[in-house]
């Protein structure tokens, strides 16, 4: 009965409590308990016992005081991080552009490169998540798709090739992987996952689907570039800061491990200049129109944007780029040094056309009488100066065949052919297959 009674009064007490109080110590209590997890965090400050002769320092306590206050000196000297300014800091480009050498461009070269470089972006592959990068270099938006809030890139097939030709170009033998994983480093320094939607080995172009909320700038073309104009070559490093580098457009013949479809971007001062990132990046008129796509390679070579423009309209109507392959290599003679034009054309009459380097055996071509060191004047009836002329002629035959790409096997062209050696002139029809693989005429002598 008492126990009850006793009980009840504690009731009433407690009742009696203001709640203030009742907060104040349930506070306290926290308090004391986060304490205590701070105290199993730090070093242990033990307590110094007492001996018969009075206070002594126990070795083991003066260890964790010293432990602790090296701690504590080191959060209060810990460098503050500084706020990275982008206005404010001090940077310092790629490869500069304001200089002496280029004062009379510093106006219109700088306002054509700031207009082109907000479709450039940056973009690398690794063949793991997480492993180190395989590739990286720089990519054109070229569509934005609103409902779906994606876009597509532009690139080089570089980005994804595992392995060289082990001869060159013509021999075959390039390895890419369509399942490497492909990043997209947009404008605003985020990144994301890309996804590639189609290679095409012999241009070396690819195509890559990326997510971007917002609405972009679409780039603008230019189809004309002259011998010697002055140009721009724009690419984004790995920090994606604008590499801006000047020169002028060039036509010349290919080299032997080239192909035949490609411009060139001559700068004096490129020597040394490591381009690795300005590959799949932009070739710039000044007036800030696209002239081209950068390949990277030992010469400078870009793909002009008639070629592009062919090949990205191609695309959009079959979901690959198809090419007739003539199973033949050129030289342009307008390219070749004027004292050989002069003899070419004292031996045969002709300072126009192209030259015939290499003709693939068992070929069409091959099977019509056409040998090295041949002229191909005309193409489809047109008279034929350059080998990106006859590339363009190329593209056009498929442009407006059937609408099914499997129904693009074979086409029909029409070559006018000087026989140098027979001093004769021979007008016939080739039919040749129609493929979006890299064409091969050399056969290597090594595999049997």
């Amino acid at each position: 009965m008492s126990s009850d009674l006793e009980k009840s009064k504690n009731k009433r007490a407690m009742a009696a409590v203001p709640e203030e109080v009742l907060a104040k110590k349930r506070n306290l209590g926290r308090e004391e308990g986060q304490e205590e997890e701070e105290k199993k965090d730090s070093p242990a400050l033990l307590p110094m016992p007492r001996g018969s002769r009075g206070c002594f320092i126990d070795p083991r306590w003066l260890t964790a005081k010293i432990a602790k206050d090296k701690m504590d000196a080191a959060k209060l000297a810990a460098p503050i991080p500084p706020v990275k300014i982008p206005t404010l800091e001090h940077f310092k480009p790629p490869p500069r552009f304001h200089t002496r050498a280029l004062l009379p461009l510093r106006e219109s070269g700088s306002k054509a490169a700031l207009s082109a470089a907000k479709s450039l972006v940056g973009i690398s592959s690794s063949l793991d998540i997480g492993s180190k990068p395989l590739k990286r270099c720089s990519g054109l938006l070229i569509d934005w798709d609103e409902e779906s809030k994606t876009c597509v890139v532009l690139t080089t097939a570089h980005l994804i090739r595992t392995k060289d030709s082990p001869v060159n170009v013509w021999f075959g033998g390039e390895e890419y992987t369509s399942n490497a994983d492909v990043t997209v480093h947009l404008l605003d320094g985020t990144s994301e996952k890309g996804q590639l939607l189609y290679y095409q080995p012999h241009y070396d172009l690819a195509f890559v689907r990326v997510k971007v909320d917002q609405p972009i700038q679409l780039p603008s073309f230019s189809e004309e570039v002259t011998f010697a104009e002055e140009v721009l070559r724009l690419g984004r490093d790995n920090m994606l800061d604008l590499r801006i580098t000047y020169g002028r457009a060039a036509y010349q013949n290919p080299v032997i491990d080239e192909r035949y479809h490609y411009m060139y971007f001559d700068c004096a001062d490129d020597d040394n200049d490591d381009d690795e990132y300005d590959s799949g990046g932009l070739v710039i008129s000044l007036d800030g129109k696209i002239v081209g796509m950068f390949n990277i390679s030992s010469r400078g070579s870009f793909i002009p944007s008639s070629i592009l423009l062919s090949c990205v309209d191609l695309w959009k109507k079959y979901g690959r780029i198809p090419r007739p392959q003539l199973g033949m290599a050129f030289e342009a003679i307008k390219l070749l040094e004027p004292a050989h034009v002069d003899k070419i054309w004292r031996m045969c009459h002709i300072d126009d056309g192209l030259v015939v380097q290499e003709v693939l055996k068992g070929s069409p071509a091959d099977k019509f009488g056409i040998e090295r060191g041949d002229i191909v004047e005309c193409f489809n009836g047109e008279s034929i100066s350059n080998t990106v002329e006859l590339e363009n002629r190329l593209m056009n035959t498929c442009k407006g065949l059937s609408d099914n790409y499997n129904d693009l096997i074979e086409v029909h062209v029409s070559v006018g052919v000087f026989h140098t050696l027979k001093k004769q002139r021979r007008i016939g029809e080739l039919t040749v297959s129609v493929s979006d693989l890299g064409e091969v005429i050399a056969r290597d002598p090594t595999v049997s």
